[in-house]
């Protein structure tokens, strides 16, 4: 048995915010009474997170509430992207077990929290369980958070965003139980026999195929197919893009695809990198991650008409291969460059989903960066929505 319930408010005040949707998440369970919550908040509450977290608890009747701050929430088919909000999701059920935990940075950008977090869940070794984080992305680095669980868990899936917020310098936020701190991970693992789907939905669409690193040093790609990278990226992109510079580079970026010599594009299936910077008279493109000779690569463009209709087709997808008994709940990460900032408008991916999940529970925020599983490897992904249902 998996019950679940989904609240949304944008009361100012937070303790009658955090129990409007407290109250509204647990009255879809039975004696209003959860095995745990997820919260999602926006820094207009972080002086009052005692009082959100008691609040909550109180009303869903478990200690057991693990969240972080967000700069938008999304509940109810609804995304807040201004203004205060508190999602929650309370889910009671036999056949998950959750464990929350929060663990703080030590100093070397995630590596150690990632161990500590690694060493505490070590029974999930070799298991179907999965991992959800919420890291503070200024001080607990998603990608070394990985490496720290990789080399502790193995290919344990993980799942989840990095905190974000409104706040000035983006400080963020982490909470479990009563427990409140900022530069760490929070998080939690769910084990037992449910199951998962996971889906991705790309905020960038590829320009043409895939392509082949023929020279590169760290972060700079000197050679694509033979030819000098920032040639090879003008050719692939609109012509008139590269009328205003400036505009090019805000809206093109690299795609790394997660096998070395790929050369079939599965949809979704690639890891948007931004270009940092590119220099026209050597040919040289700067991108915010290593890439090797050899690596398969797409050129892509951040465009909001084709983002609508991936997620729209995402949520088709995922709609399709929905379990005899439908989907119980679930979470969708979505990236803070998407939502209003990229479509003009809001409620886009919300409206997707509750078009194709209509009465599936539903919480998810808007983060400074995504972590999903992909061919069975933990990444880091960019512009991406995540999404992950969860049902018997």
């Amino acid at each position: 048995m998996i019950c679940a319930g989904v609240g949304l408010s944008t009361e100012a005040n937070t303790a009658r915010a955090a129990l409007e949707a407290a109250e509204q998440a647990s009255g879809a369970l039975p004696d209003r009474g959860a095995d745990f919550a997820i919260v999602f908040a926006t820094a207009d509450h972080q002086q009052a997170l005692p009082t959100l977290l008691d609040a909550v608890a109180g009303a869903v009747s478990t200690p057991y509430v693990v969240g972080c701050s967000a700069a938008g929430v999304l509940a109810g088919g609804r995304e807040i992207d201004e203004g205060p909000a508190i999602g929650v999701l309370a889910v009671r059920s036999d056949v998950i077990r959750a464990t929350p935990f929060l663990f703080q940075d030590t100093g070397d950008a995630g590596l150690t929290a990632g161990l500590h977090v690694g060493q505490r869940l070590l029974s999930s070794r070799e298991t179907r369980d999965l991992l959800l984080v919420w890291p503070d992305p200024h001080a607990v680095r998603p990608d070394r958070l990985l490496q720290g669980l990789d080399a502790t868990l193995g290919p344990v899936p993980v799942a989840g965003g990095a905190a974000s917020s409104t706040l000035p310098g983006g400080g963020t936020f982490q909470f479990s139980g009563g427990q409140v701190s900022t530069r760490s991970v929070s998080g939690l693992r769910l084990g037992g026999s449910f199951r998962h789907h996971l889906a991705l939905t790309q905020g960038c669409r590829p320009l043409g195929a895939p392509r082949r690193v023929t020279s590169s040093h760290d972060h700079l790609i000197l050679e694509v197919d033979g030819i000098a990278a920032y040639e090879a990226l003008r050719a692939a992109a609109p012509a008139d893009l590269f009328e205003d510079p400036e505009v090019a580079m805000s809206a093109l970026t690299i795609a790394l695809l997660p096998e070395p010599g790929e050369s079939v594009l599965r949809p979704g299936e690639y890891l948007v990198r931004n270009i940092v910077s590119v220099d026209p008279d050597t040919g040289v493109i700067a991108v915010a991650a290593d890439v090797e000779e050899g690596q398969s690569i797409l050129f892509a463009i951040r465009e909001p008409e084709a983002a609508r209709d991936d997620v729209f087709r995402m949520a088709e997808r995922v709609a399709a291969v929905a379990p005899p008994g439908g989907y119980a709940f679930g979470l969708y990460f979505n990236c803070l460059e998407r939502g209003r900032a990229l479509y003009g408008e809001d409620d886009v991916d919300s409206a997707a989903l509750a078009r194709h999940l209509p009465g599936v529970p539903l919480l998810g925020f808007s983060c400074n960066a995504e972590i999903a599983p992909l061919r069975g490897t933990n990444y880091l992904f960019t512009y991406t929505g995540v999404l992950v249902l969860f049902s018997e």
